[in-house]
């Protein structure tokens, strides 16, 4: 009885969020185009001969519209759910070869992860998807990496299907070849291992699939000199890595020749060897490593456990405020994303104990160049939904007030960081901790946030949501944020002032609620300006190969994060909640994906209403992104500064100096505040 009443609460809860969501994020504007004339015709089943094998592929008639709003069919082939590696848990996969008879008509298993999926999970889900002309002949390629934190998301996700940019390229004689797969993700993707291959699975995975396009692309009729690989989230951060040649195993250049990268945080520091090596102490990968032992369903029960808020932040705070015995990198931003791909080279002295070489990853992708021309580029409003802000920060009030130290000084952070660290170490705390945070009752924060979205303009949900994360202690959260050894970031030394000692930053007095609002909202800035925003930019400054630079702040009609949390997710829920709440702004991580692929969906596979203004976009930006332009003709240079900017209205142009937009209060930012940050040697400083 208490699981179905488990089960009728979570979908009474999804379902007020899901409404809530969508009444505040239209900005009153939820007009939706008239209903096309055109219908797109039912799948024909098509048997192929392509290479060695014999396929059973699909093909789909779709309906194309142009950017003047007229409308065409045509039709493409579709190959669903093509086994390209083998999957052994815990083991690195080997290239299937592509021969005999092939099944390509539906897509495959998506990989073991806590969010529902479409397709049913299953540990054997090493698989991809093509969409190309008929009759393709020597087409470029492109290849999508799904994001999803390094914890969920699949090559067949709706959001990222590419019939549709496919068929614009078919009518408007630009044709190519687009392809998603998946890849190991959570624990069975990222898990330190004593082995020469390491335990970066899942990045073993993508360099497999890019290995299978590379043997077989040109069979589909590809050109595989010339791949474009894509990514956003998570994708991007793995091409980061995919870019590196200073690994035992390079790919770049060889497997693909362009790279898109979409929100890759390039100020994201990733576990150094020892972190990673700590992180699972506790765990035998020899006992993980058998089924019979270990079956999957028992997997999930220790990834949710590690992914579970509470957890995290333990893991965080005892990184920042340097708990003895716990290995530390230079800041404990990797707790946010546990299951990232951590660094595998380690120096270590003395001939028995020689050093890792690095099989996939041998130093931070900040510190890498960019082996190939590359566009990369932010949203505006990052931090509002990016996975490792709302799972961990928020926590830090909503605790402090379970603590009730009267005596804490909230100015403190070690105080502060040690005062929850210590409180969470017991067990019945963090237990009340999660109910606290997770539970849908009348005392809790789901409520709290519940009553916020219920309130009836956007202003007045921004507004009380930003009362509840976090609207204390921003000071004391600031400085944990990039660990307690970095005090020279965040509090400056003689030479220079630190983030909190400029005008912009400084904190304002939280004990009324204008305070702690202007607190927030710098909070937001100093992660999109430090992670984001700040390290792209720099990167594109720095790099030998061509590169193009992007900003993408349109503000659709419609919440790309109005997530379903029907699913059985635990304490994880309310990261989604804020997630979705976080997008109400403006444009937050993944919002331009449906723009890119021309796809009116929602994370949560659900449909949307685009008004015509996001349908222009949409025809707009999705051909602009698949195609040479994109490349060639928004090439970065640092002495202009443009920036290729896609503003809230959706207006596309190129607008050079575009940091000096971005001018700051405190003299050291008037000049941008960007440059003003990087003159300070603030980017990417804790890096060193």
């Amino acid at each position: 009885m208490d699981i179905i009443m488990t089960l009728f609460t979570r979908s009474m809860l999804a379902l007020t969020i899901s409404l809530s969501l969508v009444a505040c994020s239209d900005n009153g504007d939820n007009k939706s185009v008239e209903e096309e004339d055109l219908l797109p015709l039912p799948p024909q089943q098509v048997s192929l001969e392509i290479g060695d094998a014999t396929v059973q592929a699909l093909e789909e008639s779709v309906v194309v519209t142009s950017v003047d709003g007229d409308q065409e069919l045509t039709t493409i082939e579709a190959f669903k759910g093509i086994d390209y590696a083998t999957s052994t848990r815990l083991v690195h996969s080997e290239v299937k070869s592509f021969e005999g008879e092939i099944d390509a008509t539906g897509f495959g298993a998506a990989c073991p992860q806590s969010a529902t999926t479409l397709q049913v999970q299953s540990e054997d889900c090493l698989n991809l998807n093509i969409w190309r002309p008929a009759d393709a002949t020597n087409l470029p390629v492109y290849v999508f990496i799904h994001g999803g934190d390094f914890e969920t998301g699949a090559g067949s996700e709706p959001l990222i299907h590419a019939d549709t940019v496919v068929a614009q390229g078919v009518l408007e004689n630009e044709p190519f070849i687009a392809v998603t797969f998946n890849y190991r993700l959570g624990l069975l993707g990222s898990m330190w291992v004593d082995e020469a291959q390491s335990g970066n699975f899942g990045l073993g995975d993508q360099k497999r699939a890019l290995e299978w396009v590379n043997e077989n692309i040109s069979d589909f009729g590809g050109d595989s000199t010339n791949v474009t690989l894509m990514g956003q989230g998570a994708g991007a951060m793995s091409i980061g890595f995919l870019q590196q040649t200073e690994t035992e195993e390079v790919v770049t250049g060889n497997y693909f020749q362009r790279a898109i990268m979409q929100s890759n945080p390039y100020g994201f520091e990733y576990r150094g060897y020892d972190v990673a090596k700590s992180f699972v102490s506790d765990l035998d990968v020899d006992q993980l490593r058998d089924i019979d032992a270990y079956p999957l369903a028992d997997i999930m029960l220790i990834q949710e456990d590690l992914l579970n808020p509470v957890s995290k932040l333990i893991n965080w705070l005892s990184m920042s405020i340097e708990v003895p015995l716990v290995s530390v990198d230079n800041t404990p931003i990797a707790a946010f994303m546990p299951f990232s791909p951590y660094i595998e080279y380690r120096a270590r002295d003395g001939i028995l104990k020689p050093e890792k070489l690095g099989y996939h990853t041998k130093e931070q992708p900040s510190q890498s160049d960019f082996s190939v021309p590359t566009v990369l580029g932010v949203n505006s409003e990052e931090s509002n939904s990016f996975g490792m802000l709302p799972s961990l920060t928020f926590l830090i009030p909503t605790i402090l007030g379970l603590i009730e130290d009267s005596d804490l000084d909230l100015g403190d952070p070690e105080s502060v960081g040690q005062a929850v660290y210590e409180w969470l170490d017991d067990d019945s705390n963090a237990a009340l901790a999660i109910d606290e945070i997770s539970s849908p009752g009348t005392d809790s924060l789901v409520s709290d946030i519940l009553a916020c979205i219920g309130l009836e303009t956007q202003e007045e949900v921004l507004q009380c949501v930003a009362t509840l994360i976090p609207s204390t202690a921003y000071e004391a959260v600031t400085k944990l944020f990039f660990g307690l050894g970095n005090t020279d970031i965040t509090e400056g030394t003689a030479e220079a002032p630190g983030l909190l000692k400029l005008t912009d930053f400084f904190p304002n007095p939280e004990r009324e609620l204008s305070g702690a609002l202007a607190n927030m909202s710098q909070y937001k800035t100093i992660l999109n300006d430090m992670l984001f925003t700040g390290p792209a930019r720099l990167k594109a400054q720095q790099t030998s190969e061509s590169v193009a630079l992007y900003y993408f702040g349109y503000h659709a009609s419609f919440n790309v994060w109005s997530y379903d949390l029907s699913g059985d997710i635990g304490a994880t829920e309310i990261i989604d909640v804020i997630k979705a709440v976080g997008c109400v702004s403006g444009a937050c991580n993944a919002s331009e994906l449906p723009f890119v692929f021309n796809k009116a969906y929602k994370i949560d596979r659900t449909t949307v209403s685009p008004t015509a203004k996001d349908r222009t976009l949409m025809a707009k930006m999705s051909r602009l992104w698949f195609s040479d332009a994109l490349f060639t003709d928004y090439a970065y240079s640092a002495s202009t500064d443009n920036v290729l900017d896609i503003d809230e209205e959706g207006e596309i142009s190129v607008i050079d100096d575009w940091d000096l937009s971005n001018e700051g209060i405190d003299p050291a930012l008037r000049e941008g505040r960007l440059n003003g940050l990087n003159d300070l040697g603030l980017i990417l400083g804790y890096m060193d």
